[in-house]
């Protein structure tokens, strides 16, 4: 048995010689994080904000009149151009991501002539009843607003108004007191167009300039609010639109024990950032052992969640997790290689350690130590 046992510390110090220039001096408890893990099937994670999406003024709307309604009004957010524009005019600012701006139009309908601001900056000005391709056919009265999705995915409209100056706000809607996730169609004289409530939209409180709840315009949505009786005067409207990046968070940060035994509850860290700094609403995890937890937050990005799991079997799992941030952007996983139980590895914890990093590595090693 000393034969035996004096060998195991002659190949124990020739193995420090060996691996010291392959692992390093330094041997820690974190993972590497990877793009992809063994459980979790990564998927194509495309921007949030994807399409071509309308901030519409009619001069002019009626239920099924199609094109002989009078667009006064259209500006087009272009996910591929970055661009928020004046369609038919050709002008156009920065698209603005990740924050809630201010759409502003100061109508003059005493003098047929309006100007658009986009977050504080002078987009474009023109007559009122120009139409976006400029045929001069609308008339001298605010319609309709129409927020079209136009197919593109998520934008947000929160706190609307309509202000005659001298007078005060005559009409606004902040979407605070409709049900989350109802249908905008039959509520606070909201409609799909053609009032088809096939294009409706729905509640949401993904984002809100004033919480809880904002519009969420999305797919088929192409939401009227009709409004009468303004032929005349100077008016502002205002509404404010929220654009995501959909930048997804990074890979969590995986930390705790890298071994242990059955039976036995142990805590683990999961650490994920966003890019974007958007909050991450849950963290799916895959123990390896065939059983799952969803942690819900929502948690600040950067924010620690502890975890506790117990294995009843022996083993090496791979513990894999992703996170999703707010707006559903979900990122690539994480992942951590553990083993139940440490039986005989606990003689030599480091290189119990190193056999984890290099399965496949010093096989003979492995026989003499028992390993």
């Amino acid at each position: 048995m000393k034969t035996r046992y004096y060998g195991k510390i002659l190949v124990v110090g020739l193995l420090i010689l060996l691996v010291g220039a392959v692992v390093g001096p330094n041997i820690s408890g974190k993972n590497v994080m990877t793009e992809t893990g063994p459980s979790l099937t990564d998927k194509k994670v495309e921007p949030l904000f994807e399409g071509t999406s309308y901030f519409i003024l009619l001069s002019d709307y009626l239920d099924g009149a199609g094109q002989e309604n009078k667009w006064a009004v259209q500006l087009r957010m272009d996910s591929g151009l970055g661009v928020i524009e004046c369609e038919y005019d050709a002008i156009s600012l920065p698209l603005v991501k990740d924050k809630w701006v201010e759409i502003r139009v100061e109508i003059d309908l005493n003098n047929d002539w309006m100007e658009i601001y986009y977050d504080g900056s002078f987009l474009h000005e023109k007559e009122w009843t120009a139409t976006p391709n400029n045929d001069l056919t609308g008339i001298l009265n605010i319609g309709a607003v129409d927020l079209f999705a136009n197919g593109a995915t998520s934008v947000y409209y929160d706190d609307l108004s309509l202000e005659q100056v001298g007078t005060g706000v005559v009409w606004s809607d902040d979407f605070d007191s409709y049900a989350l996730g109802s249908s905008l169609h039959g509520q606070g004289g909201w409609k799909g167009w053609d009032n088809d409530p096939t294009w409706t939209a729905y509640v949401s409180d993904d984002q809100s300039q004033s919480s809880p709840h904002s519009a969420d315009i999305k797919e088929d949505a192409d939401l009227i609010h009709e409004y009468s009786g303004y032929t005349s005067g100077q008016y502002i409207y205002t509404a404010y639109v929220y654009v995501p990046s959909g930048n997804p968070p990074g890979a969590p940060l995986i930390e705790g024990p890298l071994s242990g035994t059955i039976n036995t509850p142990y805590d683990y860290n999961f650490t994920a950032t966003d890019p974007d700094n958007d909050d991450i609403k849950q963290y799916f995890i895959l123990w390896g052992d065939g059983l799952s937890d969803t942690v819900t937050g929502p948690f600040a990005s950067g924010e620690t969640v502890t975890v506790s799991h117990t294995w009843t079997t022996e083993g090496a799992f791979t513990i894999s997790a992703k996170a999703t941030d707010i707006n559903d952007m979900e990122g690539p996983a994480g992942t951590l290689d553990i083993t139940m139980p440490r039986a005989k590895a606990m003689q030599f914890p480091l290189f119990y350690r190193i056999f984890q990093k290099y399965p496949n590595a010093f096989p003979i090693l492995r026989q003499l130590l028992g390993l």
